[in-house]
């Protein structure tokens, strides 16, 4: 009897502990007074009891305990209550909004929040937002002030990227809580769109080349045009004076069998032809090459007098454009530099740029190896410095030695 008595009060003492649990929890979660007394009360029934059974067991005093059916009812009543009790606090906690909640909710979403007043003390940081103070500076937030101008040096709206490849844009603001100044710092991931951004100014960058290339191409397009009518017109008045030449022989050895109206009209045609007239833009020195890096956004800075040998003016003009690609390609510049000096023994044409200058002595390939073997080949020389800055120099002499 003694074995199932201490089993009771033990039973008893787990109810006692049950229904203190209901107290507290009344009181931070509600703190309604009527459920506080009525918890208490249930408390007491089991304290009671339980004392009841422990004075039985130590003095056996109590006579009418020896049948303990009615304490066993008692005790599954007030287990059933105390189960009832705490099931309903659970459904007030889950139901009610209280700041344990909150906090809970912010540690959730995925944006970072942090609240501070001045000075740096915070008031509330979620989990993300400590989470990525730990990736950029490699510890959390002790102060928060310290933390956001170290996020923002100066920048209005920073997007910032940590060590995994994400992206965060940081958002701060003031407003004033209490009279005092409360400080509000988010942390939002945009890694996607900054990825998109990423590829969206690739392609810009691609459809700019391209755009480029195209003008380039069309400027090509206009020289070969213009050089093919150049072609017709020289064919042209290849004609007219080999059948000007033809009537003026026929004339001198047969005159009363020529024309003489026309024979002189083909003499005063082909001799306007052979005035001196002033040349058009397209037919200047360079004319193709100088706009071909107009086309590709590249501006020229020319200084001194081209010179007028067409075979000079041809390697001068393949220089210029071998320049302007490697400035568009390697340089990543805007602006190419050319001077041209005379010398007594020729030209001396030096080409640099603003962009930057090469990692390594640069390989003559492609247009430089061809530029060269242009250049030796009318008897000049082709030199190429890589530091401190790229500079190609071109030696061309007075008249091309050979046929170009």
């Amino acid at each position: 009897m003694d074995n199932i008595l201490g089993a009771l009060t033990l039973w008893l003492i787990l109810c006692l502990f049950a229904f203190f649990l209901t107290v507290i929890l009344h009181l931070l979660l509600d703190g309604k007074l009527r459920r506080i007394v009525l918890s208490v009360a249930e408390m007491l029934v089991p304290l009671l009891l339980s004392q009841l059974l422990m004075d039985h067991l130590k003095y056996h005093n109590r006579a009418y305990l020896e049948k303990p059916a009615s304490l066993l009812l008692i005790a599954l009543v007030l287990t059933g209550i105390a189960v009832l009790e705490i099931l309903s606090c659970i459904r007030t906690r889950n139901r009610s909004l209280t700041l344990m909640s909150v906090k809970e909710c912010m540690d959730e979403l995925p944006v970072g929040i942090c609240f501070y007043w001045d000075g740096g003390l915070t008031k509330l940081t979620n989990r993300r937002m400590n989470s990525i103070a730990c990736k950029l500076t490699g510890s959390g937030i002790m102060d928060a002030d310290e933390f956001q101008k170290i996020v923002f040096s100066g920048r209005e709206a920073p997007i910032l990227r940590t060590e995994d490849g994400a992206a965060l844009s940081f958002v701060h603001r003031e407003d004033t809580l209490d009279g005092r100044t409360i400080h509000e710092l988010l942390a939002f991931d945009v890694t996607r769109e900054y990825r998109l951004t990423e590829e969206l100014r690739e392609k810009q960058k691609k459809v700019l080349n391209i755009n480029k290339r195209l003008k380039a191409l069309n400027s090509v397009i206009q020289f070969v045009t213009m050089d093919r009518e150049t072609l017709q017109i020289k064919i042209h008045i290849h004609d007219s004076f080999g059948k000007m030449l033809l009537m003026t022989r026929h004339f001198l050895t047969a005159p009363d069998q020529t024309d003489t109206k026309e024979m002189l009209s083909l003499w005063r045609r082909n001799t306007a032809l052979l005035k001196d007239e002033e040349r058009e833009s397209w037919q200047e020195p360079c004319f193709f090459s100088l706009t071909h890096a107009d086309s590709l956004g590249i501006r020229i800075e020319l200084s001194g007098e081209l010179p007028e040998d067409e075979t000079l003016i041809s390697v001068a003009d393949t220089a210029i454009t071998v320049h302007v690609t490697n400035v568009l390609r390697h340089a990543e510049g805007d602006t190419a530099f050319v001077s041209i000096e005379k010398t007594p023994e020729g030209y001396v044409m030096r080409f640099t740029n603003n962009g930057t200058p090469p990692r390594a002595p640069v390989k003559e390939s492609g247009g430089l190896a061809n530029l060269r073997r242009l250049t030796e080949k009318i008897g000049g020389a082709m030199t190429i410095n890589s530091s401190p800055q790229f500079e190609m120099i071109l030696h061309l002499p007075e008249k091309a030695q050979e046929e170009y």
